[in-house]
């Protein structure tokens, strides 16, 4: 069963402790604008600090911000690991229908699911995943799982509110969200 904190044990001012997120698997939740992926980059700087950023590979699957929701992370100077990013198109945003948001979150997922088969996961010790909420709105759960599981430590954020229409696909992804907060060591709530 994981363990649920606020996120605030972690950081003094802008110094993050990774013991608390090294050999773990952690979820980083809450609703849009509340430092989700804020607080992932500051733990992806502190393991650059540490000198550790070649064991890290980098999935970013949120779409580029539009207005303030979504966004990608912003990688510190000294990260040397592996960044894979692709177009992402976020459906509820998106489209005039339901049907067509489920559409788009199925080409999204399909897309992804390339990510998924990067050589690199498989040898990295740090796995990141920002945005996770864009492939759970359609994916499978048990694919995601299976490339997060073998890995010592993964740092995963996704939205986990209810700011959006309460389309299918929303549904969908609250299922495998809940999930993930299950087969997650730590989840982290982040509050608006």
């Amino acid at each position: 069963m994981a363990l649920e904190t606020n996120g605030k044990g972690n950081m003094h001012g802008d110094v993050v402790n990774t013991d608390a997120y090294d050999g773990r698997h952690t979820l980083i939740i809450g609703e849009v604008n509340t430092g989700k992926t804020r607080l992932t980059e500051a733990v992806l700087a502190a393991w650059c600090r540490q000198g550790r950023s070649e064991e890290i590979v980098v999935l970013d699957l949120a779409p580029v911000t539009v207005g303030r929701i979504g966004g990608r992370l912003h990688r510190p100077a000294a990260f040397q690991g592996v960044y894979c990013v692709i177009e992402i198109v976020p459906p509820r945003l998106n489209a005039r229908t339901e049907e067509e948001a489920e559409t788009l979150a199925a080409a999204n997922a399909q897309a992804i699911e390339k990510l998924f088969q990067d050589p690199h996961i498989k040898s990295c010790d740090i796995l990141i995943i920002n945005d996770v909420t864009l492939y759970l709105q359609a994916g499978d759960y048990g694919r995601l799982r299976a490339v997060i599981q073998p890995i010592e430590t993964v740092l995963i954020n996704a939205y986990y509110g209810s700011s959006f229409p309460d389309y299918r696909l929303s549904k969908q992804e609250r299922r495998h969200t809940d999930r993930l907060i299950h087969d997650c060591d730590e989840i982290i709530r982040l509050p608006r």
